[in-house]
């Protein structure tokens, strides 16, 4: 399958059309002329136009889509739709698809439904508009049906099941479809499409496929400056590449805040805290205003550079720029404390959070007290752990690996009893490797891999041949902790 793919995105192939450009979401400045056009069609209608001659009739039902409170219109003009009979011809099935775009916008993919079966005739746009609003609430095996279902498909069908499937973690079936869409069936990418699969790619962890869609990219000079730049460098930065994300990332000639935070978050999960906090220097002194996300990527690089005085300035300035805190900025000042050794400060800011603080903060709050040996203040967390999760494995472990360390092994057998009696059991960490394409993954003592007997055979010859070469390993104590 990765062979075709990479065929696809040689040299050779042709050409992508003209993306268009993304549909703008409602604004301040939008929204009034939703309302002049909903005012248009009440004049015209009160005027005694037929419904059929209506001309902000369509206009009308695009004001539904963009406008939430517009609900009650909706209702409306979809009871005179019922009056007059429709669908009589082309213009009612646009008019009709309107209204499945309005009712889905509004969040009510049911009645939206409820139209389109009533519709005798359909477009592939009507298809694409019930496709695209069961892909928004999340039903994928609602969309896949209609997808399937679709007597003609074109680029919007394609991209909308594959963005579906990428954001929902589906990566690899989205790059199936991705496969099939370019090489079986000969169709054109375009740029959404290009969004969708470098976004599965990111999820899977092929790198070496991301950079062929990059070059891909670049060869048919396609804008960075959106959506495409913000997947290439998120792409880039989840495989581990963070020379190849700047590249990406200053390559973009006009960079929003998004390509900024991907970037600026990308090297602070990396451990380069210099980096990252030296870019949103400049993208500030470049007038470019952060929004909260940034500010999360902002203070796990101080928590990583162990810069406790600095994250707590860059809390307060983002508060003075008027962003309220949310409980990812508070769990980011919760592990800035912890990994300095701040426990007993971490733990207030933990307690007395104005929202439940949840697993994560707690989780981040008991692995520094195991890395900090203190054994006391991990009892507390795990505690707090085990009751924000109490069937989840990671509080026992985390203490018990505390207590290994501090060499408290009769604690340590009774935390490992309670995990039986609670019938805890601990979820395995994994490896993963990429060769030729494809992702391996790896547990401990694994032997589910098709090539298992291979590796251990592999293994074998490696320490027979290190054993010849008179090589003496070092000891590591690994069973001594979880």
């Amino acid at each position: 399958m990765n062979n075709l793919v990479l065929s696809m995105l040689s040299p050779t192939t042709s050409g992508f059309p003209p993306s268009p450009r993304p549909s703008k979401p409602v604004s301040n400045a939008t929204a009034p002329r939703c309302r002049a056009a909903l005012r248009a069609f009440r004049a015209h209608h009160l005027a005694g136009r037929a419904l059929d001659a209506n001309p902000a009739l369509l206009p009308a039902l695009a004001a539904c889509a963009r406008l939430p409170a517009a609900a009650a219109e909706a209702e409306q003009i979809h009871a005179l739709l019922v009056k007059c009979g429709v669908p009589r011809a082309v213009s009612d099935v646009r008019a009709c698809t309107s209204l499945v775009r309005a009712y889905a916008r509004l969040g009510r993919v049911g009645d939206a439904r409820k139209v389109f079966d009533g519709m005798s005739d359909r477009t592939v746009v009507t298809w694409n508009v019930l496709l695209d609003a069961l892909v928004r609430v999340d039903d994928l095996d609602a969309a896949w049906k209609v997808f399937v279902e679709m007597p003609q498909r074109n680029v919007v069908s394609w991209n909308t099941i594959i963005t579906g499937f990428a954001r929902q973690g589906w990566a690899q079936e989205a790059v199936d479809l991705f496969v099939e869409m370019t090489v079986v069936y000969g169709m054109a990418a375009d740029e959404a499409t290009m969004v969708g699969f470098i976004s599965a790619v990111r999820d899977i962890g092929l790198l070496g496929l991301g950079r062929s869609a990059h070059g891909y990219v670049i060869r048919r000079e396609l804008s960075l400056d959106g959506a495409l730049g913000v997947a290439l460098i998120n792409m880039y930065t989840r495989c581990g590449s963070m020379d190849a994300a700047h590249s990406c990332f200053s390559s973009v000639s006009n960079k929003n805040v998004e390509h900024w935070t991907s970037v600026i978050t990308g090297f602070a999960a990396h451990g380069l805290p210099e980096m990252a906090l030296s870019l949103f220097g400049e993208m500030r002194q470049l007038g470019i205003e952060p929004n909260g996300v940034t500010f999360v990527g902002v203070l796990n690089a101080c928590s990583h550079g162990g810069l406790v005085d600095e994250g707590f300035k860059y809390f307060s300035l983002m508060r003075s720029m008027g962003i309220k805190p949310t409980i990812q900025h508070y769990g980011c000042l919760v592990d800035l404390l912890g990994r300095a050794g701040f426990l007993e400060e971490a733990f207030d800011l933990a307690s007395n959070l104005p929202e439940d603080p949840g697993f994560v903060i707690w989780s981040s709050l008991l692995a520094a007290c195991r890395s900090h040996g203190n054994v006391e203040m991990a009892e507390l967390a795990a505690s707090r752990l085990a009751d924000a999760k109490p069937s989840h494995g990671s509080s026992y472990v985390l203490l018990s690996n505390t207590y290994a360390r501090a060499k408290q092994w009769e604690d340590l057998k009774k935390t490992r009893r309670r995990m039986e009696e609670h019938r805890v059991t601990k979820k395995p960490g994994l490896s993963w490797i990429e060769v030729d394409g494809s992702v391996h993954s790896f547990a401990t003592a694994d032997k589910l891999h098709t090539e298992s007997e291979s590796i251990y055979q592999m293994l074998e010859d490696l320490k027979h041949n290190l054993t010849s070469s008179a090589y003496e390993s070092e000891p590591f104590p690994l069973s001594e902790e979880l």
